[in-house]
């Protein structure tokens, strides 16, 4: 089921500290999003987990772990990409979505979707369920985004495409979100700056 709808911007919960967590897509959206937090009094801790996916991060037995170390206001995910061309993604990925949401419990989760893959034209399917599965206000549509990317076949953006996709998430936050951050003043400059917990795993690594 998707989360309840969200409150007013008076009633937001104000997150001041935020766990980033996800696939390669993570680590400079992350980087983006703590030079935010950096400008308007807000912190992030990160765990990037290399060609990750729901599944892999729904069956992790550590992060239950993680989340409750971190205790944090707000959960950010950047999932998807990496299963984006599945068809039918309520049936592969039901159950470790789920997870990933009780995990959560009452801490709010904002996920960034994934954008689409250079020279391909599918993925609008896993994008439309994981839209239904979250709800108003918990999911950001990365879909139709104009990114500019590493290279033609490479679905990573370049730098200023991360600067840019993260830019229009805080956007979005502040008019839609489920979530308050205590400012959304932009970072000067083409800011990222590393958050100070940032762990990052290999491929083949276990979380």
């Amino acid at each position: 089921m998707p989360f309840v709808g969200f409150a007013q911007e008076s009633d937001k919960p104000v997150a001041k500290k935020i766990l980033f967590i996800g696939d390669s897509m993570t680590g400079w959206l992350s980087e983006r999003l703590e030079a935010y937090g950096k400008q308007n009094g807000f912190e992030v801790s990160t765990v990037v987990w290399d060609g990750s996916t729901i599944k892999k991060w729904g069956t992790a037995p550590r992060l239950n772990s993680i989340v409750r170390e971190q205790n944090p206001d707000a959960i950010f995910i950047s999932l998807g990409m990496n299963e984006l061309f599945e068809a039918n993604p309520a049936a592969r990925f039901q159950s470790s979505l789920d997870a990933i949401k009780g995990v959560a419990g009452d801490i709010p989760l904002i996920w960034v979707g994934p954008p689409a893959w250079p020279g391909h034209n599918k993925g609008e399917t896993m994008n439309k369920w994981l839209a239904d599965q979250l709800g108003n206000g918990h999911y950001f549509d990365s879909f139709n985004m104009n990114l500019p990317r590493q290279s033609k076949s490479n679905p990573h953006p370049t730098r200023d495409g991360m600067i840019s996709w993260m830019d229009q998430v805080i956007e979005w936050v502040k008019d839609d979100g489920c979530i308050a951050l205590p400012g959304y003043t932009v970072p000067t400059g083409e800011k990222m700056t590393r958050p100070k917990t940032f762990i990052y795993k290999r491929m083949k690594d276990a979380l």
